[in-house]
């Protein structure tokens, strides 16, 4: 009996057991189920994926950039073969000692304790870049080739720019240190404005790899897609011609425009550099243009702000007569001087230009009759109409850095300087000193308005970019008295630049207007010095010389802009380097 009591409690007991076990084993089934149902069901496309990326690597290949052409279809700027040392990591497992042979043989330079940690995680089957090799070095590479089997020279692209004067135009790349970008970038210039539209769309290639990453086949290929063109409306024939009138002895700039587009033909500025040095990663040269204090790196004629000297004359002559200040025939008497409050304002003329009249006044550049003009004038209204017409303004063009330098009025006196505005400041400004800061570029497009009748087209860099206008429209006899009067200072007697028809009578006919762009301010006792203008005075101190000029003087297309730092008279040096240009640009028909 008591034995039968034992076998049932037994029974009951591994009857528990196996009903536990089952339940046990019926969830963890149904557990696996479901997990395999994500798996393969409903996590199918996600796994299969991840799948193929464990076992398929994509390398990015890069593509080619754009190129850059002038106007007349001329390369500017493209691409050229690149060769590197690199290293395979796989293919020696003492390859830091391979790079300090290297580092030893050819004199590279190579921060060797910063490659070795880099390396430690890199890719054991990914070429790891050491550094750019020229053909002195690939020689000496290729005679002592045996010593290495990690180290390779493969061939890649950089950027090549064959005309070093359109360097501050053009501009350069250079590394990013966004992540984002695989591969350099513009940094400068036009390269890095039009960077999307230049620099294509980069390539893959699918490899087949295992665990370790060695690849193992080439599963298939996504060509890469070379960027687009860019077509400037720069000439290079122009462009060349331009930089060789320039003089090496000075600092300076010159410009050319289209009046009827607003192209921009040339835009040269001394000194200039080389843009390649930075595509080559000459550190020393990179360096040493960085720190020099000549600032090659400045585009002159686009951020290179000074005061207009009398070139700007024709401004304050426009707003008299819009204002009934004075007409054509209105005369003022130039004694060398005239005076405001208790202060003196002299003519650049010692001994004055006797009775004058609105031509006179610009064929000769009598300061006295902008002085007795700016007596009217309300400095807002200046600033104003040189605004409209040009000056004043920011233009993108493509170039970085674009600034619109500076025709000052009251609010921006009170502003800046916590002044109010005195009237003495009007007749400095009138004449194109004081305040004044205007580029070459501005000084073209003003001169642009002045021969379009206010309205004129926004200076540009791209030649299928249509033409924006900008500006008021003038009175028609009012700019006809101003043309009149710019044509007879070259072409009259008397005239501040008659004697380029005297030097070149088989060039081109022209109209412009010369200034002088005082650095420093004469003093009394040396306006009174009849030796004063002989004495030998320091360069960084003699005046700037300008001149902007147009051709041909009776249905002008070409304007060019010419400022020579601490060049002198305008007359003497910016007016002859503009004709001879214009009379380039004439002949040539750019």
């Amino acid at each position: 009996m008591e034995k039968n009591k034992a076998s049932q409690d037994s029974i009951k007991i591994l009857n528990r057991r196996s009903f536990i076990i089952t339940t046990i084993g019926l969830i963890l089934s149904l557990i696996v189920s479901i997990r395999l149902f994500s798996l393969q069901i409903l996590n199918f496309n996600f796994y299969q994926k991840k799948s193929v990326e464990n076992k398929v690597a994509v390398k990015a290949t890069p593509p080619l950039r754009g190129d850059i052409f002038d106007n007349e279809k001329n390369l500017v700027a493209a691409n050229a073969s690149l060769y590197e040392f690199v290293i395979y990591k796989n293919l020696n497992k003492n390859y830091m000692d391979e790079v300090s042979n290297l580092n030893k043989l050819i004199n590279l330079d190579l921060k060797i304790s910063n490659i070795s940690e880099k390396l430690k995680s890199f890719n054991a089957y990914t070429p790891f870049i050491l550094s750019r090799a020229n053909w002195q070095q690939i020689v000496e590479f290729e005679k002592n080739k045996f010593l290495f089997t990690s180290i390779k020279i493969i061939e890649s692209k950089k950027r090549y720019y064959p005309h070093k004067n359109l360097s501050q135009i053009i501009g350069y790349m250079g590394q990013s240190s966004d992540d984002k970008y695989l591969y350099p970038k513009g940094v400068f210039h036009l390269e890095k404005t039009y960077d999307e539209l230049l620099k294509g769309k980069p390539g893959k290639i699918f490899n087949e790899v295992n665990s370790r990453g060695k690849v193992i086949r080439e599963i298939s290929i996504e060509e890469p897609i070379k960027g687009n063109s860019l077509e400037l409306t720069i000439n290079l024939k122009l462009q060349n011609y331009a930089q060789s009138v320039l003089p090496l002895s000075n600092k300076g700039s010159i410009v050319v425009i289209n009046r009827f587009d607003g192209s921009i033909l040339s835009m040269n500025s001394n000194p200039t550099y080389d843009a390649q040095v930075f595509e080559d990663r000459d550190n020393e040269t990179i360096n040493s243009l960085l720190n020099d204090p000549e600032k090659p790196l400045l585009n002159r004629a686009f951020t290179g702000f000074y005061p207009p000297g009398s070139v700007f004359k024709p401004i304050p002559a426009l707003l008299g007569l819009k204002k009934n200040m004075i007409n054509e025939k209105t005369e003022v008497f130039c004694s060398g001087s005239t005076s405001l409050a208790d202060r003196n304002y002299y003519c650049w003329k010692k001994g004055g230009h006797g009775k004058v009249n609105l031509k006179k006044a610009i064929k000769e550049s009598c300061d006295c009759y902008f002085y007795e003009l700016a007596k009217k004038i309300n400095i807002d209204d200046l600033s104003e109409l040189a605004t409209n017409l040009g000056l004043n303004n920011t233009y993108k063009i493509g170039l970085s850095n674009a600034q619109k330098g500076l025709i000052p009025n009251k609010k921006w006196k009170k502003s800046n300087l916590e002044q109010g505005w005195y009237q003495g400041e009007t007749l400095i400004t009138s004449i194109g000193q004081g305040y004044n800061l205007t580029s070459p570029l501005q000084l073209a497009t003003l001169y642009s308005a002045l021969l379009n009748g206010g309205r004129f087209p926004s200076p540009k860099l791209i030649k299928n970019e249509p033409s924006k206008y900008l500006g008021e429209e003038l009175n028609s006899n009012h700019q006809k008295a101003i043309l009149n009067a710019l044509k007879a200072a070259v072409q009259e007697p008397s005239g501040t630049a008659y004697k380029l028809n005297l030097d070149n009578p088989n060039f081109v006919k022209i109209g412009g207007k010369t200034g002088t762009s005082q650095v420093v301010r004469i003093k009394e006792e040396d306006r009174e010095d009849d030796l004063y203008k002989t004495k030998e005075i320091e360069d960084k101190f003699k005046d700037h010389s300008v001149f902007v000029g147009y051709a041909p003087i009776d249905e002008p297309k070409y304007i060019a802009s010419v400022i020579i730092e601490n060049g002198g008279s305008g007359s003497a040096v910016a007016a002859p380097i503009a004709h001879n240009v214009l009379n380039f640009a004439y002949q040539e028909n750019v």
